[in-house]
């Protein structure tokens, strides 16, 4: 939550804001847009998988998938460090489709061996739970 320096939140129009009150504005801002920056979503955007048997990298943070793709192969959610989604980016992908998602070695999601998504234009989030598998609300 951003809290503004003391006098930026009580100018008034034709009010002389002083340079150390703005300088404090400005460096705040530029401290908040470089942590914007290195978000995740930034620096690794999303990736699109135009159909086919496809394995989740532990880097994703979105896979628009963009065909049918009956088998999606996740990683080892130890080797995950953020919620990464799923995204059907055609109507067809996993409407009629279906997509099998596996988990690796001895994960689960929520439990259970395998998922599939059936729903069109599905986004599907998978967090991450080092050493039982994924959570697939």
């Amino acid at each position: 939550m951003y809290t503004p320096p003391t006098g930026a939140e009580n100018a008034v129009p034709g009010a002389v804001i002083r340079s150390a009150t703005w300088n404090t504005v400005f460096t705040d801002l530029s401290a908040a847009l470089t942590t914007l920056g290195g978000a995740a979503w930034v620096t690794n955007p999303p990736r699109t998988v135009a159909g086919g048997n496809f394995t989740v990298l532990t880097t994703d943070v979105a896979v628009f998938v963009a065909g049918n793709s009956p088998t999606i192969f996740l990683p080892a959610a130890s080797l995950v460090t953020s919620p990464f989604k799923l995204i059907g980016a055609a109507g067809t992908v996993f409407g009629s489709a279906n997509s099998k998602v596996i988990p690796s070695g001895t994960d689960k999601i929520s439990g259970f061996g395998t998922i599939t998504l059936t729903t069109n234009f599905q986004v599907a989030t998978f967090y991450p739970l080092p050493g039982t598998g994924y959570v697939y609300p």
